[in-house]
């Protein structure tokens, strides 16, 4: 049988490359998340920390001395060494910041911990130590003069050694600069942020976190070594669930195209299998043998598909920076990822083939030598009442996820799966629309084609799901991030009046003194920083925001309930929301350690995101955060943006115009949306070779027909005339299904966001169908021509190719 099997997908080699093509992807996707997320994992474990257990305050203020001595009278600790550790950027010769985002470290030096490779420890605030790999990357030298951020602020150091230490965020591609004990106190917090205990001998790491937790539970968060590898290994598995979900949605575009592939098949083939059953052989026999060749299908797709899906990961290592320094090999045959590429490859191939492969064996042997048998209007009767229940049941849940938004994930599939299953009544549908405009617009040909796509209205219904998917998806994560941008972008117009704005990068701060040093640049009339600090109060803490007083009202547009900002600068305002709660009024007395009075109760837009404001003079500069800060300008807003970047030269701070602002604003979502397009091409590319391979077929089948045509008068170019508009339709009621119910799905989305209205991107909605026509006509290219070539003679006394 498998030799029987073997030849048939040889005889029919074509007919099986564009499913076996569609199965390579989406093994290729599992493959390339699964070896990329295991190489990820097992470089993150193989990381050694050099403690078991460590320590930090739950309120994040530097470790006193008198704190550490408490965890050194633990009952179990064997040692403790306290670490000062923040945020620090490397500079590269290039004036660009070296390493990825978040995994960019500062610390202070420690002999036991950081081995000096060459040079020497830093002795100085001037001085600091790069590990090895970051000194390669940058190409500096011991002795070298360069550049660090720390603390907000871009300090010139000398280059005193380097070191080897090995840390996750090292094994991410990022960087660690080492400081002077005192300096790197003084950077981060004032003291020590961290202690980092070891065990004692007959003490487990988990024992003494338990001890430290029953002592001190109110003042530590305690986590064993094991504990945090555990949860620096699952950030990483976050990108390979997110792969999986895309492999997921292209393989099940894969069911469609290799599920009609052997409908049609069998169609063909019905007078073989008939010849077959005639020569004595049974029903199982005919299901084997398809089944067998769907099994040598998955089987040579799922090696294909593993060896890209290899390449994919090693893509995925080199672009994604992870492992930048130490070499980490490829896991290629992890035996999870092997089980799963041959499962998700045969799976998909087996229980796409099981229904036809049934029809195959079930026609009668006598039935099966007849040209072909039309589906039953019964079996469409109850497909199209089960695919309304379906429908309707999936899209209550949508509308319903507006207000619970768990169950879109839940209604979202199950109306696509409606929406698949009602695909035939959809294909009559539409088709019946269309025959009166292209009659019109196309003569004879428009009418041959939309004749031709009813004929088989689940043939088009099932090539018209697999684009569907893809485009059903691209449709609605568009609507959601293009109603969250024009939301974005509204506020960035309103929120604020200034001309010049300015940020950190994530993971960076705003050091306390760049307002003093951006309002001495000429052209500068009004500046002030938004800083948040918690305000003691008799009973709890109030968030406050702290502003320059003076020009906070030119700066954001309150408006005034009650009282006066004339006074800021000695006193307190609040928002009305928190007067109202807590029943303050104009002259209540606000704090513990500096009373301040209420001089005023304020509305101000909610992306201000200030419950109180605070001269920054009332606030203890060391409990204070820095945002941002607005700036006000008498002149050219790009002169002054430029002055202040040549003032400050610190490359981790964004300056940015008033244009330039809302304009990032309204595409910070572009990058993700970009990203997903790139992930669901695949989708739609097999959608594409589901419609590629279903005009090639049928163009086989309708050889006799088109040398008919051809017979009584349509030339050459009406016959490719003909398939190209066929084509078209069909890809067609793909995209109309698959954008209108993306639509409908990501408009339940955003309604369910307070604040935000759900907006149809006109212009990208009109590319997916700009898209799908294309799609249409490049997919009946080739079967066109070849079609329009075949000799009249030939074509009529001919029933199969």
């Amino acid at each position: 049988m498998i030799r029987v099997a073997w030849r048939s997908m040889t005889d029919n080699r074509l007919r099986f490359l564009l499913p076996a093509i569609a199965i390579v992807f989406g093994v290729a996707f599992v493959t390339g998340s699964l070896v990329y997320g295991d190489t990820v994992r097992a470089a993150v474990e193989g990381v050694t920390k050099d403690f078991d257990v460590q320590v930090d305050q739950r309120d994040n203020n530097a470790l006193s001395a008198e704190t550490l001595e408490k965890l050194r009278g633990v009952a179990g600790v064997g040692g403790l060494r306290p670490v000062a550790e923040g945020p620090a950027f490397l500079v590269g010769k290039d004036g660009a910041l070296v390493g990825t985002p978040g995994s960019k470290g500062g610390v202070n030096f420690d002999p036991q911990r950081h081995k000096l490779i060459s040079g020497s420890a830093p002795s100085g605030p001037s001085d600091v130590a790069l590990d090895k790999w970051a000194a390669q990357r940058t190409g500096y030298q011991v002795g070298d003069q360069l550049r660090v951020v720390v603390a907000g602020v871009a300090r010139d150091a000398r280059l005193a050694g380097v070191f080897d230490f090995q840390s996750t965020e090292l094994a991410q591609g990022g960087t660690l600069v080492a400081f002077a004990d005192a300096a790197a106190q003084e950077y981060f917090g004032g003291g020590y942020t961290t202690a980092l205990l070891t065990v004692a001998p007959g003490t487990s790491p988990s024992e003494l976190a338990v001890a430290v937790e029953k002592a001190y539970s109110d003042l530590f968060r305690v986590s064993t070594a094991d504990e945090l590898t555990r949860l620096e290994a699952s950030y990483n598995d976050k990108l390979t669930m997110i792969l999986l979900i895309f492999a997921g949605v292209a393989l099940f575009s894969s069911v469609f195209l290799v599920a009609n592939t052997f409908t049609m098949l069998a169609a063909a083939r019905s007078r073989e299998h008939a010849l077959l059953r005639a020569v004595g052989a049974g029903r199982r026999y005919v299901l084997r043998l398809v089944l067998t060749e769907a099994t040598l299908l998955g089987v040579v797709a799922t090696v294909v598909g593993y060896l890209l899906g290899v390449g994919g990961a090693a893509v995925l290592k080199s672009q994604f920076a992870v492992f930048d320094g130490a070499p980490v090999p490829l896991r290629l045959f992890a035996p999870t990822t092997l089980l799963a590429a041959f499962g998700v490859g045969l799976g998909v191939t087996l229980l796409a083939a099981w229904l036809p492969a049934r029809r195959a064996a079930s026609v009668p042997p006598i039935a099966a030598l007849r040209t072909g048998l039309p589906p039953s209007a019964k079996s469409l009767r109850l497909r199209n009442i089960t695919g309304f229940v379906v429908t309707a049941l999936g899209t209550a849940m949508v509308v319903f996820g507006r207000t619970e938004e768990t169950m879109i994930y839940l209604g979202a599939p199950t109306m696509l799966i409606g929406l698949i299953i009602l695909t035939p009544l959809l294909a009559s549908g539409l088709t019946a629309l269309l025959r009166g405009p292209l009659t019109r617009v196309a003569g004879l040909t428009g009418t041959l084609a939309v004749e031709n796509t009813r004929r088989n209205p689940r043939r088009t219904g099932a090539t018209a799901s697999a684009l569907m998917i893809g485009l059903s998806v691209c449709a609605a994560v568009t609507v959601p991030i293009a109603s969250i941008s024009a939301k974005a972008e509204e506020s960035a117009k309103t929120w604020n009046t200034a001309d010049v704005r300015l940020e950190a990068l994530p993971f960076a701060d705003i050091a306390p003194s760049v307002a003093d040093e951006i309002a001495q640049v000429p052209g500068v009339t009004h500046v002030t920083a938004l800083r948040q600090a918690s305000l003691p109060l008799d009973k709890g803490f109030l968030q406050v925001t702290a502003v320059n007083a003076g020009a906070i009202s030119t700066l954001v547009p309150l408006q005034i309930r009650s009282g006066s900002l004339e006074q800021l600068g000695s006193g307190i305002a609040v928002s009305s929301e928190i007067a109202a709660q807590r029943g303050w009024t104009l002259g209540t007395v606000l704090g513990k350690e500096k009373p301040l009075p209420l001089v005023a109760i304020f509305d101000a837009p909610a992306e201000f995101g200030a419950d109180a404001l605070v001269d920054t003079a009332n606030v203890p500069s060391d409990e204070l955060w820095n945002r941002e800060v607005l700036v006000k300008v008498s002149g050219s807003a790009e002169q002054v943006r430029d002055a202040i970047r040549a003032k400050l030269d610190n490359p981790v701070l964004v300056v940015q115009t008033r244009d330039e602002y809302v304009q990032a604003q309204a595409s910070e979502y572009d990058l993700y949306l970009n990203l997903l397009y790139a992930m669901l091409s695949v989708s739609v590319l097999i959608g594409a070779m589901s419609v590629v391979n279903t005009m090639t077929m049928s163009t086989m089948e309708r050889i006799r027909e088109i040398g008919l045509l051809r017979a009584i008068g349509l030339g050459r170019s009406q016959v490719g005339s003909v398939l190209r508009i066929e084509s078209v339709i069909i890809a067609v009621i793909g995209a109309l299904a698959g954008v209108v119910s993306g639509c409908v799905i990501g408009a339940m989305t955003v309604s369910g966001q307070a604040g935000t209205s759900p907006v149809l991107p006109w212009d990208r909605l009109a590319l997916f169908m700009l898209i799908t026509v294309v799609i249409g006509v490049a997919a009946a290219f080739v079967p066109a021509r070849r079609a329009a070539r075949i000799p009249i003679l030939t074509a009529i006394k001919t029933d199969t190719e």
